[in-house]
């Protein structure tokens, strides 16, 4: 079964470790939360009950690019009952959800789910093809040593038999 170019004859483990690691990835999704809550607020005016998570998505989107999967599932999971309390009328109250909300609620893990499983699988390649191409020139270093090895070892070989 030949190989293309598409799919790698190396198998990395690593290849979800592309994320950063560390606390500050945490307060920095904290802090996007929270810009989130804050940018939603300005805009209730000119929304009103429409769109009550579409900030909490971009922000769960943009954690996750750049900081990981973690960090990303605290901004959406926590975003989504902020939402639901403060921007879906009836406003700072928790009722039973009608079937609208459960739509919205549907809609929003969905939609945001669906997307962070395309970063995910986009980041993790983008991580799989850097490692490979730093494997594919510690090869070509360790294949140039091997070649200058051999041509020192010829050179010497021909110097002895003149």
């Amino acid at each position: 079964m030949p190989f293309t170019t598409i799919v790698p004859r190396i198998r990395l483990r690593n290849a979800r470790a592309w994320a950063p690691r560390g606390p500050v990835r945490w307060f920095i999704a904290l802090a996007a939360l929270v810009a989130a809550f804050l940018v939603r607020l300005a805009l209730q005016e000119e929304l009103g009950p429409r769109f009550p998570l579409v900030t909490f998505t971009v922000a769960t989107l943009f954690i996750h690019f750049f900081y990981g999967l973690g960090p990303a599932l605290l901004v959406a999971l926590g975003g989504l009952p902020i939402a639901v309390y403060v921007f879906v009328p009836p406003y700072f109250e928790l009722d039973l959800p009608d079937a609208e909300d459960l739509f919205l609620i549907l809609y929003y893990t969905s939609s945001t789910a669906l997307f962070m499983v395309l970063i995910q699988y986009l980041r993790r390649a983008q991580y799989q093809s850097v490692l490979l191409a730093e494997i594919a020139e510690s090869r070509q270093l360790m294949l140039m040593d091997s070649e200058a090895d051999r041509a020192a070892l010829e050179a010497e070989v021909q110097s002895r038999d003149y």
